[in-house]
């Protein structure tokens, strides 16, 4: 889900991200009461609210919709992990890189958010940070190393670019241009697979189904 479109839950039942689950629930009974149409017969602006207080605890409430909605929220920057450092730096995009390696370690990649991977490493290697990471090849290296382990199970749709931008980091670095190419490449052929896997499965029932007519 891009950064610009992800909505701020905690912010609209007033909480914090570590609050716990009773205190997800005691916030949403308060809010709903306070902001209920019936309450409010002639204020839209409670009907609205209400109805962005009922979107919100359906998802913090619920345990994998509030873990999955976390992962996104810290990929888009939401986070306050990726504002302890306000000098953008060589060193402050590495160590964000492997921040977010550390966290991809834990995330399901068949359940992960593919959008959102590719909007934060995009906010990472922007056009401003590329600008900066120009005048270090040695870091930019190892921060081509954590994104390469970041992104090994990305679609190819969201590789294709991120795999320019990481070329340009190490245009003279042949090991590294090669492994970077090697991962596109992977990637074009897993969303190949992917695309025609529907088909090989019905042509392989009705062939089951053809022989055991037959035979």
């Amino acid at each position: 889900m891009p950064a610009a479109t992800l909505k701020d839950y905690y912010k609209t039942l007033e909480l914090l991200p570590s609050a716990t689950a009773d205190e997800v629930k005691k916030a949403y009974r308060t809010l709903a009461f306070k902001y209920h149409p019936d309450t409010n017969p002639d204020n839209t602006f409670a009907h609205s609210h209400f109805l962005e207080i009922q979107e919100a605890y359906g998802v913090l409430s619920h345990e994998h919709k509030r873990r999955k909605y976390d992962e996104e929220r810290w990929l888009n920057g939401m986070s306050s992990r990726t504002k302890e450092q306000q000098i953008i730096s060589p060193e402050w995009i590495l160590l964000e890189a492997r921040k977010l390696h550390t966290h991809m370690k834990t995330v399901d990649t068949y359940r992960m958010s593919h959008s959102a991977l590719y909007d934060y490493i995009m906010l990472l290697l922007g056009d401003s940070h590329m600008a900066i990471l120009q005048q270090d090849a040695v870091m930019n290296t190892a921060i081509v190393n954590e994104l390469l382990h970041s992104t090994h199970h990305l679609k190819h749709q969201y590789m294709l670019p991120l795999a320019d931008r990481m070329a340009k980091l190490v245009p003279a670095d042949n090991e590294l241009l090669h492994a970077i190419y090697k991962q596109q490449r992977r990637s074009y052929r897993q969303a190949v697979w992917e695309k025609y896997l529907p088909v090989i499965i019905i042509l392989t029932t009705l062939l089951l189904c053809c022989l055991m007519i037959i035979y």
